[in-house]
């Protein structure tokens, strides 16, 4: 490890970064619900363009399986729309290497996919993410 921060600090920056663009994002796109609802707007209804910038700076791209939201001041946050075999439908997740992704961006490198998925198990015990797939995808705690 690189750093003096731990893993499980680094991972609370990274939930922290993505609760704020995010809530920029749709403040931003008031008929856009949420991540999934970003995607239909561009994928299915073509409301909004594949990659765009909002009124606050927030820029999207949406890909594949999700969406990369950037911050003016260049945090990068990526997230996935993967099922969650609890409730049955899609919600943003993430996993290691998009954790990984935005510490390398954030200059912050040197954690293991080990280290990060620990943090992340540690940090949904306290509610502050919660397992999509355990071991692998996590989201957002409420």
């Amino acid at each position: 490890m690189s750093s003096d921060r731990s893993p499980v600090e680094a991972v609370e920056r990274f939930a922290a970064a993505l609760r704020e663009i995010r809530t920029r994002l749709l403040a931003d796109l008031p008929t856009v619900a949420d991540i999934a609802d970003l995607l239909a707007a561009v994928r299915s209804r073509r409301d909004l363009p594949r990659e765009g910038v909002t009124t606050s700076g927030i820029e999207y791209s949406v890909h594949g399986a999700g969406c990369r939201l950037t911050a003016p001041d260049g945090r990068e946050v990526d997230v996935d729309l993967v099922t969650d075999p609890g409730v049955g439908h899609e919600v943003e997740a993430f996993d290691a290497w998009r954790i990984r992704w935005f510490l390398d961006e954030a200059a912050e490198e040197g954690f293991t996919d080990p280290e990060i998925l620990l943090a992340c198990a540690r940090l949904s015990a306290n509610g502050t993410l919660r397992p999509v797939v355990e071991g692998r995808w996590y989201a957002l705690g409420e």
